[in-house]
């Protein structure tokens, strides 16, 4: 692996293993908690007042990340309109808010002269966000009950329990007509169903399981609802638990993967990375992110201005963000190429994309040895993953095609980063806790380093964090289809 001068590269590498050394809660905008995303779907709103009392609904947001989310609230009623909410502002469906960098946001909605009205809410975010919505049931002056609701993502399938007090909301995120059917399963082993329900574009229903199935006895049964043109008849549902007293709890989230919805997949790893790309001040501005349904299985950056990311790829890397997050990372590079005109790491295009998409998801979060898996499919979905093909590959010209060669730069890219002795301990604790159990031959094993006559340096705890001179900016709009 010839790599380019480093003399002038050694600070970028320190700095991005110094940022896993520091503590999570003063350093890891990178990690994040497993429920955080930057599109949030709730399935379910409650608001306005009935006889005797009111509901209200109040969204609750938590951002770990060090700059402040920038996120676009919008809210929708049952036929797809807009479903306006009063947060202390007047009467809107639509908000632009700011969660604080390491803080939280709360909005509930005031009591007005409208009648109970239900729908959902989606919310788009520059960063990832954890999210809840809380559900509160007045009398009078008092409140009464509530219950909180995680947000979600789109399903073609989704379980239940289920009683005849059940309550449903399914709402469809998209700009087409959505058909679902809903069966329930009695204890008895009798299945009835399916019922079926038509939700408009960005439209939604809510029910209670006795008013589409009419049996007697539906105590102890199981809810299941299947998109009906599948897998593009996604949906967003959520159930509330009810008994007869009137008492209502939450339930586990019942959405069931595979097929993930990668559409929001790749925008939370996209701009993961591309927040890490902008903290290493690599990228000034932010390109364009397109996202294309042709039956394809590759990636693109296009003139310093744009990354596309075929579905087809999405889906060949199954459920791994880390996979996608180098595969963006490695686009990032070819972006920063196109602007900058300079090769950082190897004279090669390609092998050095590979070591910006490697470092990028790392300090998004992501898992550095993701790479090879990524690279690995790439080969297999290309027809090129035999042994027979791979000699001739690697001396192809085509840097694209050697995707043997390139894990092989990875992996030496990998040495030469922990071979750094301000790096080295960052390196061996990543993968003392990410991968414990990996044999001392893997790369970022810190007594393979020194064993070789390496120091722990006292250099590292005297590092600073580069000053911060990033500027956010709004999400940019994006729909789903």
């Amino acid at each position: 692996m010839r790599l380019l001068t480093l003399s002038s590269r050694v600070l970028l590498l320190i700095f991005v293993v110094w940022l896993l050394c520091l503590p999570p809660w003063t350093a890891q905008a990178q990690r994040q908690a497993v429920s955080a995303h930057v599109n949030l779907y709730f399935a379910q709103v409650a608001d306005g007042q009935f006889g005797g009392g009111r509901w209200q609904t109040a969204f609750t947001f938590v951002n770990t990340n060090d700059t402040d989310a920038r996120a676009e609230i919008r809210l929708f009623g049952g036929d797809g309109g807009e479903l306006p909410v009063d947060f202390g502002t007047g009467l809107a469906s639509r908000f632009s808010v700011v969660v604080p960098a390491l803080g939280s946001l709360t909005l509930s909605t005031r009591p007005t002269m409208l009648p109970v009205r239900s729908g959902w809410a989606r919310v788009f975010s520059d960063v990832p966000l954890v999210g809840s919505a809380s559900f509160r049931l007045w009398v009078g002056p008092n409140a009464k009950q509530e219950v909180t609701a995680p947000p979600t993502l789109p399903v073609i399938d989704y379980v239940s329990y289920a009683n005849r007090d059940l309550g449903v909301a399914v709402a469809n995120p998209n700009n087409r007509t959505l058909q679902v059917d809903a069966y329930l399963k009695r204890k008895d082993g009798t299945l009835l169903g399916p019922s079926r329900i038509t939700v408009p574009p960005f439209g939604h229903r809510a029910f209670n399981v006795s008013e589409r199935f009419a049996a007697a006895d539906l105590n102890d049964a199981v809810l299941a609802l299947e998109g009906v043109d599948r897998p593009d008849d996604e949906f967003l549902a959520w159930t509330m638990n009810a008994d007869p007293s009137g008492t209502f709890s939450s339930i586990p989230p019942g959405g069931i993967t595979p097929p993930i919805s990668h559409w929001d997949r790749i925008w939370n790893v996209y701009l993961r990375v591309l927040k890490a790309a902008k903290d290493l001040g690599m990228l000034q501005s932010e390109p364009d992110l397109e996202i294309l349904y042709d039956q394809t299985v590759n990636a693109y950056a296009l003139g310093g201005r744009e990354v596309g990311i075929y579905m087809g790829l999405s889906e060949l890397l199954g459920d791994s963000d880390s996979e996608l997050a180098f595969v963006a990372g490695h686009e990032l590079g070819h972006i920063y190429q196109q602007r900058s005109g300079m090769l950082e790491f190897h004279e090669n295009p390609e092998f050095d994309a590979d070591v910006w998409g490697t470092l990028l998801a790392l300090i998004s979060g992501y898992d550095v040895y993701s790479a090879a898996g990524a690279l690995s499919k790439l080969a297999m979905a290309t027809g090129t993953a035999g042994l027979s093909t791979q000699f001739e590959q690697q001396l192809s010209s085509d840097a694209h095609k050697s995707f043997n060669t390139r894990i092989s730069e990875v992996y030496e890219m990998l040495q030469l980063v922990c071979s750094i002795p301000e790096a080295a301990p960052a390196c061996s604790e990543y993968k003392r806790i990410l991968h414990p159990h990996l044999p001392g031959s893997a790369p970022l094993n810190w007594d393979d380093l020194a064993a070789r006559g390496f120091r722990r340096p006292e250099s590292l705890q005297k590092m600073k964090r580069p000053d911060d001179a990033r500027q956010s900016r709004a999400p940019q709009v994006r729909e789903r289809h």
